[in-house]
């Protein structure tokens, strides 16, 4: 596999964590608890495209990539809430989204080519 950091899912994964470490930062001040899981969000999805280069099954790799997705989720939501809430700024909010989004698309890049295997001879489940 790749070396995780040639890999634009993580170059923009790593941009976004990046942005929320700067932003969760001032959050905490306000509000710890959620200033932490997103931070946490974020760290988790950067770390599991890295995790996941380092297997050598793709299978696995499209594991880990799944995980970036759930937690690519997980940080909009966050950010909605804190938004939503007064806690950031609509600049901030929307900085975050920007990178959120651009993460999205290469980790959803990234999942379509690990796609099924086709030596596994199974489909993923519809």
């Amino acid at each position: 596999m790749s070396s995780y950091q040639d890999l634009d899912a993580f170059k923009a994964c790593h941009q976004l964590t990046l942005a929320v470490h700067r932003v969760s930062e001032k959050l905490a001040e306000r509000d710890a608890e959620l200033a932490g899981q997103l931070w946490a969000a974020a760290l988790i999805a950067s770390s599991r495209v890295a995790r996941g280069a380092g297997f050598r099954h793709r299978r696995m790799f499209a594991a880990c990539v799944d995980r970036t997705l759930s937690a690519l989720s997980e940080i909009s939501y966050h950010l909605e809430i804190a938004r939503t809430m007064g806690l950031i700024s609509k600049a901030d909010h929307r900085e975050l989204e920007s990178l959120g989004g651009r993460a999205l698309f290469y980790a959803m890049k990234l999942a379509m080519s690990l796609g099924p295997d086709p030596a596994a001879g199974s489909a993923p489940p519809s």
